[in-house]
């Protein structure tokens, strides 16, 4: 693990980074637009446009995290819009989409790990929604994915897959084997 700079990182710990980057602002801009349905559409378009990268993902605990997150802020969203009503069209429940999450990884069985996570995330969210709501948009067949690439990401175009996008947060825990451990090619 150390030759590879690989740590995990828990989820208290994941929180006390992605909270005050982007969490905590995206709360407070939901609390003070609850009272609008216009807002709190126009809200819910921008969290479905916000890429986010982690450069050095692991088994992807950051970006699981990340997106359990948005999905919890999207479900009080949806519970503002409608207000303990059924939606009648489920697939305006979840637009909190895989796609706009990316990952690095060096290391195959990390990236796949960190792809399944995501899946299953995104299952457990939507049956959050059903449990809530009634309805959700169906998880199979696993159609929609988070972007991983197995790739050592010192080496690539740090760069979203849609033209003319850019990542809005680049967020994680980059592999540090300390200094004296590092050759001279890495100091």
């Amino acid at each position: 693990r150390r030759t590879l700079g690989a740590h995990f990182t828990s989820e208290r710990n994941i929180l006390r980074v992605v909270r005050p980057l982007f969490l905590d602002k995206l709360q407070d801009e939901f609390d003070s637009i609850k009272s609008s349905k216009t807002a709190l559409e126009k809200f819910r378009k921008k969290i479905n446009g916000l890429p986010f990268l982690d450069p050095a993902c692991g088994c992807g605990n950051f970006l699981v995290v990340t997106y359990r997150e948005l999905r919890l802020l999207d479900i009080e969203i949806i519970r503002k819009e409608y207000k303990g009503k059924f939606a009648l069209n489920v697939s305006l429940l979840n637009i909190v989409h895989l796609h706009n999450f990316y990952g690095y990884e060096i290391d195959s069985t990390s990236a796949m790990i960190a792809k399944v996570a995501l899946w299953l995330t995104e299952h457990q969210m939507n049956m959050r929604l059903e449990s809530e709501f009634g309805k959700t948009v169906p998880t199979i067949p696993l159609e929609e994915a988070a972007v991983i690439v197995n790739d050592n990401s010192l080496n690539m175009d740090w760069k979203p897959m849609k033209r003319g996008k850019v990542f809005n947060y680049i967020l994680g825990n980059p592999p540090f084997i300390g200094k004296q451990h590092q050759t001279e090619e890495q100091k």
